[in-house]
């Protein structure tokens, strides 16, 4: 047996009270005077022996009823095993509660109440099952400062109810990460004292991570409570990317939305509705089969604005945290194209002047390296360097460090060589010095060495949506083999004996860890009737515009996760007005701003810094929620009045799609896994009531203060009639 509040043990000193009572009399007797005493002798006798046992049943009536109501105040009780297990004579503990506050808990459960809501009430009836003076620690998916301050049970009462859904998920080695983290920093070098873990989750197997990691939490006592979801299906957008990733604006595109069906039933007549700017412009019906899924197919040949909100939506029940799927469309500005030649290469203009020439969607200018403006190079998308061979002359020395300084700032460089097959110039810019590259010798019949281009590969990435249909058998051009050379990456276009002609070189010859994709491409023949007839072939063209659209990828990002660490913005995309630069006096002046991130009346300032032309941002996860964001400019020590109103570009956050597998690990999993774990228990139950029973069944003590109050008023009660009737 112990005691709950044993300190009040202290009261038995009191059982000397009525002892010392009994010892002596302070009862002042008081004499009467008989005539004759003679007849009182035997009364006397009779009445002493009989009082004395009247005061003795008193006294040990008296010392039972304080002994039993010192033990009422100390709260007696038999410790169950599992208590035994879990606190022991010491009830200081800490107990952790996680709660997952991720978005799948929002779905209604078969008690007609949301996980989360179920979640709550869990612990409220594990607040009531502990003392009042345990202290609780509480953990959520946003793993918040709150997480490591101890509270009371009335302190977590009050968290708890202002605990909200998250788009985080967090897997089961991260919470359990977390406390032992958290135990460590509190215990320091003293002894680690055994705690209590609840873990409340609805345990999705795609989020849940390896659960073999809560058996190596050997020390404390570990409570499974999992949130039993009545659904089995759930429908959720996979992904949404467009045909040309670089968006213009008066241009057609196409936009492509893959769904997934993550039930066993197959889905008819589905409705999709597409929402530009909270104006519902397409709509369309798919039919997904059993865990499959399916594209939608969305032309946007309409006028859009710069900034647009576009949304996916459709109807899916129970499951709809989901239903609705954000990103948004920016408009991007012309590509800049800058091509750098040898001194009057091209008299009549070069191969690349020619494909580059439509003003809409190219900003163009081509310079000879001798007149090369240099501060050209730093604003430009793709750098052309067209036949630049070799490093002799002061011109081509001097223009190295800024081209380096542009692939490592992220730029994309096409380079084409010379006739005469010198790779210095690729050789410099690259810091690579182990570059081999030697011509080889034609034969004396120019068009007998021509070799034709193999097929191309449609399932590379790099020519996806390039082309209708599938069939690659069709013509292709030819070219000389003109250079050999050791350069790696991947091959883009072949020769049929399966060299490379068009490379795409990889990013270890970039110092550089900014690059979204390869950012050097490299030919094999300079682009001239002596060397290919790729220039004159209909695969020419859409090439080369995907090759200048990659230069631009990075500023099209459609959608973003909430649980993304950091974003990459390219500021050259914010107009100068926005960004801070103006002129004053004919001087550019150059104003430091930081940037927000507003969603409604809700302002966000993550942690950034820009680099090289590039805003990156740290997102406070516990902060950003599902939606659209706008990014506004901040120039210190400002007024608000005199901020910038009009957003550089909008943001979409949307939920990572784990969250959508609604497959979540069975009761009887659970128990599998855990079966021969002694200091793990999980309790099945499908409403609060069940859970209640069940661990006021496996951990709550036997009580015995209640008996003890009623021994000690029984106790009372005999004093009483003992008095009375005795």
């Amino acid at each position: 047996m112990s005691f709950l509040y044993p300190q009040f043990l202290f009261g038995l000193l009191a059982l000397g009270i009525p002892i010392i009572i009994h010892l002596f009399n302070f009862r002042r007797t008081r004499k009467v005077y008989f005539s004759n005493t003679a007849f009182l002798k035997n009364v006397k006798e009779a009445t002493t022996s009989k009082l004395k046992v009247k005061h003795l049943l008193i006294l040990l009536a008296r010392l039972l009823f304080v002994f039993f109501l010192v033990l009422t105040f100390a709260q007696p009780y038999f410790p169950t095993k599992d208590s035994e297990a879990a606190l022991g004579a010491n009830t200081e503990n800490m107990v952790y509660i996680y709660l997952d506050n991720s978005l799948s808990m929002s779905s209604e459960l078969g008690s007609n109440m949301r996980g989360i809501d179920q979640g709550v009430n869990y612990i409220e009836e594990i607040i009531n099952l502990y003392p009042k003076n345990t202290s609780y620690k509480f953990l959520t998916n946003e793993f918040g400062s709150f997480s490591r301050v101890p509270k009371t049970g009335s302190e977590l009462g009050e968290t708890i109810a202002e605990v909200d859904l998250t788009g985080i998920a967090r897997s089961m080695e991260e919470v359990l990460s977390k406390i032992e983290s958290d135990e460590q920093s509190t215990v320091g070098t003293a002894e680690k004292k055994r705690s209590d873990v609840y873990l409340i989750s609805d345990y999705q197997k795609s989020t849940a991570g390896n659960l073999e990691v809560i058996k190596e939490d050997t020390t404390n006592q570990i409570y499974l409570a999992p949130i039993r979801s009545t659904y089995q299906s759930n429908i959720f957008v996979d992904s949404v990317y467009l045909t040309n990733p670089f968006m213009l604006a008066e241009e057609a595109n196409e936009l492509a939305v893959v769904l997934r069906n993550d039930s066993e039933e197959e889905v008819s007549d589905l409705i999709v509705r597409l929402l530009i700017n909270d104006q519902q412009v397409a709509n369309a019906s798919l039919d997904l089969e059993s865990y499959a899924t399916g594209t939608l197919q969305f032309t946007l040949n309409f006028p859009l604005e710069s900034n647009n909100r576009c949304q996916i939506t459709f109807e899916d029940y129970p499951v709809t945290f989901d239903n609705s799927f954000y990103f948004s469309l920016n408009l991007g500005d012309r590509i800049r194209v800058l091509e750098m030649t040898a001194t009057n290469a091209f008299p009549q203009g070069s191969t690349i002047a020619k494909v580059y020439a439509n003003n809409k969607l190219f900003d163009f200018q081509s310079y000879s390296i001798n007149n090369l403006d240099y501060s050209l190079i730093e604003s430009t998308d793709l750098l052309v360097l067209n036949e630049l061979g070799n490093t002799g002359n002061d011109a081509n020395l001097a223009v190295i460090p800024y081209i380096q300084d542009f692939l490592s700032n992220g730029g994309h460089i096409l380079y084409i060589p010379p006739a005469n097959g010198n790779l210095v110039f690729l050789r410099e810019i690259t810091a690579n010095n182990n570059l081999t590259a030697s011509r080889v010798n034609p034969s004396n019949a120019v068009e007998a060495s021509r070799t034709t281009l193999a097929n191309l590969d449609l399932a590379n990435p790099f020519f996806a949506s390039m082309f209708e249909g599938e069939s690659s058998n069709f013509e292709m051009p030819t070219a000389i083999r003109h250079i050999e050379q050791n350069l790696r990456g991947a091959s883009l276009l072949e020769y049929r004996t399966g060299e490379p002609y068009l490379l795409s070189l990889s990013k270890s010859y970039i110092r550089t860890e900014t690059a979204a994709s390869d950012p050097i491409f490299v030919f094999n023949t300079p682009l001239r009737s002596d060397f290919t007839s790729l220039y004159r072939h209909a695969i020419f063209v859409p090439i080369m515009y995907r090759l200048a659209s990659m230069s631009k990828s990075l500023n099209n990002k459609l959608y973003y996760y909430v649980d993304e660490a950091a974003i990459t913005l390219e500021t050259a995309n914010f107009s100068n007005a926005q960004v801070g630069e103006n002129t004053e006096n004919g001087a550019s002046v150059n104003e430091r701003y930081l940037y927000k991130l507003q969603k409604d009346q809700q302002e966000v300032v993550p942690l950034q810094r820009v680099v090289g032309g590039r805003l990156f941002l740290e997102i406070p996860q516990n902060v950003v929620e599902p939606g659209f964001y706008s990014l506004f400019p901040m120039e210190e020590n400002a007024s608000a009045s005199n901020q910038t109103q009009e957003p550089l570009i909008n943001l979409a956050f949307d939920v990572e799609k784990q969250e959508s597998l609604v497959d979540q690990y069975s009761v009887e999993e659970l128990q599998k896994t855990f079966d021969n774990s002694a200091n793990i228990k999980i309790y099945e139950a499908d409403d609060v009531d069940t859970f209640s029973e069940l661990i006021r069944k496996q951990q709550t003590d036997v009580s015995l203060w209640k008996y003890a109050l009623l021994l000690a008023l029984f106790f009372l009660l005999t004093e009483i009639l003992l008095i009375r009737f005795l």
